[in-house]
């Protein structure tokens, strides 16, 4: 299934019902469209093999049908076109792999058709570059391991080449900028392990180098300052258990140095204010379980503290609310199936309650939900 829930209250518009018969794990919203990839083969009312078009007012599916043989992981919209990144053959009734571009007219797939040979796993587009990354060594028929940018009107493969080691999970632009998480321990020509920035011109990875000893499990940026959660007890040249800010242009640990006895899964940066999810139970010497609002400027817990009883996978911010999911059971004080929306100043758990098994999207003041087998998870795009 699939609902749209009105952002301040929670309570799901009714009218709007695409019914998907299987999980949605993505979505994607252009002007009156919203987009959806899954594992579905109906939604909307209408047979759609893994991708959709849906009215955003009513919910039904619209004439687009480009159907995918295979999982879709990424997308980004532009203009006349959608592009789509994933472990398909085909797609837009011919054969593309792994990546392609889709008329968001007709559904059908354009010329555009680099190819490449694994796993698509994360897209950026700017102006008129797409950057790609995911598990691939060839795209476009060049070598490029793991991380490429392409020509989103010709396909053509551009000379930027960081040629990463190993799998790229997520890529996010800041400016001429590409921070780069993975598994990877050499990317843009240099030694750099789970994190990178890489300079949008050259490719090169630049002296930002916060080399991590452990995974990295969450990254978000925020100005001057990216904030990274994980495994790690040292990040940025410094001594960093689990949470640490890093200077986006050094790559150096700053003073922001929050004391926590377990990992972190999830970030989200609100006003003044870091909230971290994972599996803790300490933070700052204050008792915190699976998850905390941390000052921005000390490093210190807030008051807030809703205290889940087990791990909070992912977090969001958004009007005033935070939206926590993961496989808890209670949050709060009181029973939530996997998802919750907590008060951003109080941490008092609202009525609203989405179906159990739901994974969460936000997008601007609207949030959609699609069914899943597995615990919830929010999805930020």
């Amino acid at each position: 299934m699939i609902a749209r829930l009105n952002a301040a209250t929670g309570i799901a518009n009714l009218l709007w019902n695409p019914d998907a018969d299987s999980q949605v794990t993505m979505v994607k919203v252009s002007g009156s469209t919203v987009y959806a990839g899954g594992y579905f083969s109906s939604i909307g009312g209408q047979p759609r093999i893994r991708l959709a078009a849906l009215d955003a007012s009513t919910g039904n599916a619209t004439s687009w049908d480009p159907g995918a043989s295979a999982l879709v992981n990424a997308m980004a919209v532009s203009g006349g076109s959608v592009y789509v990144g994933g472990e398909f053959g085909s797609v837009g009734g011919v054969r593309r792999r792994g990546l392609a571009a889709l008329d968001t007219t007709t559904g059908a797939a354009t010329a555009w058709d680099p190819g490449a040979d694994d796993t698509v796993s994360a897209l950026v587009l700017a102006e008129n570059t797409l950057y790609v990354g995911g598990r691939f060594t060839s795209v476009g028929g060049q070598a490029r391991n793991r991380i490429a940018a392409l020509d989103a009107t010709t396909g053509a493969v551009a000379a930027w080449n960081p040629d990463s080691n190993n799998a790229v999970s997520s890529l996010i632009l800041s400016g001429n900028t590409i921070y780069a998480r993975g598994d990877f321990t050499a990317i843009g020509g240099r030694s750099r392990t789970y994190l990178a920035a890489l300079d949008t011109a050259t490719g090169d990875a630049t002296d930002w180098n916060p080399n991590p000893d452990h995974w990295v499990r969450a990254m978000a940026v925020d100005g001057g300052t990216v904030y990274v959660g994980g495994l790690f007890s040292n990040v940025g040249g410094k001594p960093r258990g689990y949470l640490a800010a890093l200077d986006a242009t050094t790559g150096l640990a700053t003073d922001w140095a929050p004391v926590l006895d377990h990992q972190v899964w999830s970030l989200a940066v609100g006003q003044d204010t870091v909230y971290a999810g994972g599996e803790f139970d300490v933070v700052g010497g204050q008792p915190r379980d699976s998850i905390a609002a941390i000052d921005a400027a000390t490093g210190g817990p807030t008051s807030w503290n809703p205290d889940a009883n087990r791990q909070v996978s992912r977090l969001l911010v958004h009007g005033g609310m935070v939206y926590a999911a993961g496989p808890f059971s209670k949050i709060g004080g009181v029973p939530r199936s996997g998802h919750a929306e907590l008060d951003a100043t109080t941490g008092v758990v609202t009525a609203w309650e989405l179906e159990r098994g739901r994974p969460l999207l936000f997008v601007g003041n609207t949030a959609f939900v699609g069914a899943t087998s597995r615990p919830i998870t929010v999805y930020v795009k």
